[in-house]
């Protein structure tokens, strides 16, 4: 990487060489079977060159021809792409634990699913299924400024869920962590009695209803936030909360934040792709909105500093700002507590459709898959064809109670949301 980068510097203004390489193990049961055992290496190199205000983006998969692949970059300047401003400048970084490890083969992913399959198959009589993934990755970042940063690391996620017979619906639930950890007892606990307490199908009515959003739910409403602070989207003009800052935007229970320095999580990272230093950044604090996230491009248009937040998808994309360590303050309750507090009302257990409506205006239309029907603070059965509806910016203000703990989730680690008087559809 310091070859390519030096050959880069003599021919433009800035340059910013991301190196990448990840080997992923996964295991996966079906209906208690093994179904898969995969291994997944991949790597390479991209390089960003910027020259008379303009960049130039390259990439590949084998770094053989480097000046093959500066001329790349230099050609790609025709395009006439903005450069992103100024690169970031060396500073000393924080120290974090990111649990680098290495265990046995995929065979111990195999025992860890295999116990997840046994605890669920002895405890209910639906289909069980379980995965469990490793990854370990490293990263660098080499700029023509003179930042040299590299983060080594190691993340462990697994899941075990049951589904309702004849259906995809399922109750499901996710864990990760920095490193091979046991699928935790009380989540198993809630997966099995949950669905042996919701396996008769009920009848419900159309309405105004409460409904207890659990984490795979609850990031469908959470996504419409993250919309709504890109920096992107706040240039444009186009988010309703541009002007904003400093305002009671939800209910005075929900906190925010994106920890990427937080090492007690997995993937916890210093810097990010573009060689910025990372921050934790508070979006929302007890419901007022605190701040934007961006990447160097976005905070160059908008004439504030970065906010470390430039993320690629894989090396074959260019930085996008991007919240990639999200997490929301837990409550004060236990989900047992949560359904004596909700009293009659609806648990939405997994989102379809989580996209569907107007993100950037805070709207959602998600299908319940399944929706969980709760009578005198307790679960009585399963709801088929349910769906939610509403507008974030209304139904997060309306917060009844939050989880005491957050759970491994769709873009975050969020607690269970429960919502009064929530728009409510469904068939039966």
């Amino acid at each position: 990487m310091e070859h390519l980068l030096e050959i880069a510097r003599k021919q433009a203004d800035a340059v910013t060489v991301f190196g990448t390489s990840y080997t992923v193990d996964s295991v996966r049961f079906d209906n208690a079977r093994l179904k898969a055992v995969d291994t997944h290496l991949n790597s390479g190199t991209a390089i960003t060159v910027a020259k008379d205000g303009k960049q130039g983006f390259a990439y590949t998969r084998n770094l053989i021809d480097r000046e093959g692949l500066v001329r790349d970059a230099l050609a790609a300047l025709a395009g006439g792409v903005e450069a992103a401003g100024d690169l970031p400048r060396p500073v000393e970084l924080p120290t974090l634990d990111t649990a680098v490890e290495h265990v046995g083969g995929s065979s111990v992913l195999v025992d860890e699913c295999r116990r997840i399959v046994e605890y669920l198959s002895s405890q209910t009589k639906g289909q069980v299924n379980a995965a469990a993934t490793r990854t370990t990755s490293d990263q660098r970042v080499l700029t023509s400024s003179g930042v040299d940063a590299r983060s080594l690391s190691t993340s462990y996620g697994s899941y075990g869920a049951v589904l309702y017979p004849g259906t995809q619906a399922n109750v499901f639930r996710g864990f990760s962590a920095k490193s091979l950890t046991p699928f935790p007892e009380e989540d198993l606990r809630f997966v099995a009695e949950t669905y042996n307490a919701s396996q008769k199908e009920v009848k419900a009515s159309s309405g105004r209803s409460k409904v207890l959003f659990l984490p795979y739910t609850a990031y469908a409403l959470i996504w419409r936030l993250i919309e709504a602070t890109h920096a992107r989207n706040v240039y444009e003009k186009v988010s309703p909360l541009v002007d904003r800052i400093g305002e009671q935007v939800l209910s005075d229970k929900l906190t925010l934040r994106d920890e990427p320095l937080n090492d007690s999580l997995p993937g916890a990272r210093a810097f990010d792709d573009e060689g910025t230093p990372c921050r934790n950044l508070t979006l929302f604090e007890r419901g007022t909105l605190k701040a934007f996230y961006n990447n160097r491009f976005y905070a160059h248009k908008l004439g504030v500093k970065p906010t470390g937040h430039g993320w690629r998808g894989d090396v074959t994309a260019q930085p996008e700002a991007s919240l990639g360590h999200l997490t929301m303050a837990p409550g004060e309750h236990a989900f047992e507590q949560m359904l004596k507090l909700m009293g009659r009302g609806v648990i939405g257990v997994m989102a379809l459709g989580a996209h569907s409506g107007n993100r950037l205006s805070g709207e959602y239309s998600i299908g319940l898959a399944p929706g969980l029907l709760v009578e005198d603070g307790r679960i009585v059965g399963v709801i088929k064809d349910s769906l939610a509806t509403g507008n974030v910016y209304e139904d997060l203000k309306k917060v009844m109670d939050v989880e005491n703990r957050v759970h491994d989730a769709p873009m975050g680690y969020f607690p269970s949301l429960l919502l009064d008087d929530i728009s409510f559809t469904t068939r039966s």
